[in-house]
């Protein structure tokens, strides 16, 4: 069962530079009991990746540096202009093996295991990643449960609180519902986010579906028009896989006393922040677009699972 937002996966060219801007301007702090800088977390194997992990609440950034040309994280960035990009959406789940053994009956393409592994019939011990053709153009990690936890220490400055949500594009919202809904066992706040037509935000033309999970949520969007920034976005980087990853929001208690730090620090913004959001542009934050939402001072779990700490 998923519960919470594990990390969302940030691909970025340089880590030293994505440190600078994901850690030291946002306030936050490397892990170094997980991934010790500057080296990071050497993955080695298929897709080598020097990781550096930056706990934002309950929740992660993780950095992914391609350790080698031609891996599958340098073609991704190189793919996105040599600069970076929202990667991967990873979930935390208190049962990996049930979980795997459901998206693969679903019709999922597990990846990266070897051919032994996925033919053994054993249980899943381990974390697991799904082929994007299958996740509506979002390559998706599932996390076991672990007993690692950070202290207030690690979070940092305390500008921000909190992983707020993943924005996903589409081009089929009902496409979407059924993935994270039936597929992956999430459900909508159908309070904020009517399903069928979703919630209208006119300021880009686009209907949302609010998904909860956790403390955070998987926010949907499809654009209504070709013409916004949204709907370009999507034809670019998602058309033919249905979707894909778009942006990651963070929470805070002061909206613009944030977004004001971080123009002290030399991040550009789109617009002017408002209280209830803020957005940061993606050629000072390594390619990757951020939102400043104000944090939720209390969460209805329509998840009906929560999540244990």
């Amino acid at each position: 069962m998923f519960d919470r937002i594990h990390h969302a996966g940030l691909a970025v060219a340089d880590l030293d530079a994505a440190k600078g801007i994901f850690a030291d301007a946002l306030g936050l702090r490397v892990d170094m009991t997980r991934s010790p800088y500057p080296g990071g977390r050497q993955q080695r194997g298929a897709d080598p990746t020097d990781i550096l992990d930056i706990p934002i609440g309950n929740s992660e950034l993780e950095l992914n540096a391609a350790a080698a040309p031609g891996s599958g994280v340098h073609r991704f960035v190189e793919g996105r202009g040599g600069v970076g990009a929202l990667h991967h959406i990873c979930l935390h789940t208190t049962n990996v093996a049930d979980d795997v053994a459901h998206l693969r009956a679903s019709g999922l393409t597990q990846i990266a295991a070897s051919p032994e592994q996925l033919e053994s019939g054993e249980p899943w011990k381990t974390v697991a990643f799904f082929h994007p053709r299958d996740c509506l153009g979002i390559l998706f990690e599932i996390w076991p449960t672990d007993n690692h936890r950070v202290g207030d220490s690690s979070q940092g400055e305390g500008i921000f609180t909190s992983l707020h949500h993943l924005g996903v594009v589409t081009t089929d919202l009902e496409r979407a519902r059924e993935f994270w809904c039936n597929t992956i066992g999430l459900r909508v706040d159908t309070l904020r986010s009517p399903i069928g037509k979703g919630r209208q935000d006119d300021t880009d033309n686009v209907s949302i579906l609010d998904i909860p999970i956790g403390d955070g949520e998987i926010e949907c969007i499809q654009p209504n028009d070709g013409t916004s920034g949204t709907a370009k976005f999507l034809e670019k980087y998602g058309a033919r896989a249905g979707g894909t990853m778009h942006h990651i929001a963070l929470g805070t208690r002061d909206v613009k006393s944030a977004a004001e730090q971080l123009q002290s620090r030399g991040m550009r913004l789109i617009g002017a922040p408002t209280d209830e959001e803020a957005w940061v542009h993606p050629k000072s934050s390594a390619g990757i677009l951020i939102e400043l939402r104000r944090d939720k001072s209390s969460v209805v779990d329509l998840s009906g699972r929560g999540w244990r700490f």
